[in-house]
């Protein structure tokens, strides 16, 4: 049995999925089965992933015609052959430091469902954290009322939870982020245990921001960002000082939702009174965010030049 099952869903973003994928394939875990789940697949896609999988025989291609939304149906008909002892997602156009499957591992050896950190890249380069603590109700409510924690990359759960759910990975009605929908319906599962980590683990590009931007432009930007990822400056020096910031973020933000529990909890009952918990425990995120962003505007000033970061 494979430590982990990776689902990489794909549509159209061709000749960006050799950088994401290869993110994959360097995990400090190696025992991996690797997912990439087409939805209507160009040639070139065919072909990248073709080539991989000759080199490397974890990687498998499910081929699948253009589906509803985001084919998420096709996601689900993959989990159906999976064998990983957890399930781990990676976007066709995020990055995932060395550690992401090993870090999601230790915090799935006593949950069922666990994010790490993400760290979100602007098109101007600046990077911010996306933070959240699942334990708390507040936070959970406010995910229930739309609001878009956990970006698909950060995430992952044991096989067995999700053989549990009712439904899994199903097509999602508009408006809804697909990802959102689907991580309600663990948050929704009786009994099931939560971990929040705070060990950025991923870069995400979102896109959105990104419209109009070339193919040549968003290859080289991950180009950029990986070797930024691979050289000593983060992995010795600023990933292990940001990972203690994040830490610290997450605990303060763990002791001052603590007091809101008893208003999220009534809030059940009585909707309005979610209002006040779900406004104070924004700002509390907003707060702890700002703050990272700004550590790390300054980390990266002296080596950063224009939208990437410098290599060295």
């Amino acid at each position: 049995m494979p430590v982990a099952t990776v689902i990489l869903p794909t549509h159209d973003h061709g000749p960006m999925l050799r950088h994401s994928l290869r993110s994959v394939q360097e995990q400090t875990v190696d025992d991996l089965e690797i997912f990439v789940i087409g939805d209507g697949v160009p040639d070139v896609t065919r072909e990248l992933v073709a080539e991989l999988a000759r080199a490397d025989s974890r990687i498998r291609l499910f081929d699948n015609p253009k589906g509803p939304r985001n084919g998420e149906l096709h996601r689900h008909a993959a989990l159906e052959e999976a064998r990983g002892e957890i399930v781990c997602y990676q976007a066709d156009d995020d990055l995932w430091c060395p550690e992401q499957v090993e870090e999601l591992r230790g915090l799935l050896s006593a949950a069922d469902f666990a994010h790490t950190v993400a760290l979100r890249v602007a098109p101007d380069g600046s990077v911010s954290p996306r933070l959240a603590v699942l334990e708390s109700g507040v936070f959970r409510a406010h995910m229930h009322r739309g609001a878009f924690f956990l970006t698909l990359s950060i995430v992952g759960h044991t096989l067995a939870v999700y053989r549990e759910l009712p439904h899994g990975w199903r097509t999602t009605p508009q408006p809804i982020p697909t990802d959102l929908y689907m991580w309600q319906q663990f948050l929704d599962q009786p009994g099931i245990r939560l971990a929040s980590g705070s060990r950025p683990a991923v870069l995400n590009f979102p896109s959105p921001a990104r419209r109009g931007w070339t193919i040549e432009q968003r290859l080289h930007e991950l180009e950029r960002w990986s070797a930024f990822l691979a050289g000593s400056g983060w992995r010795s020096e600023l990933e292990p000082r940001l990972s203690n910031r994040c830490a610290e973020a997450v605990q303060r933000l763990r002791r001052r939702v603590r007091p809101l529990e008893p208003l999220a909890r009534a809030a059940r009952t009585r909707p309005v009174l979610g209002k006040f918990p779900r406004r104070l425990a924004t700002e509390l995120w907003e707060l702890e965010v700002r703050r990272i962003t700004k550590w790390l505007a300054g980390e990266l000033a002296p080596t950063r030049g224009g939208r990437e970061p410098a290599t060295s």
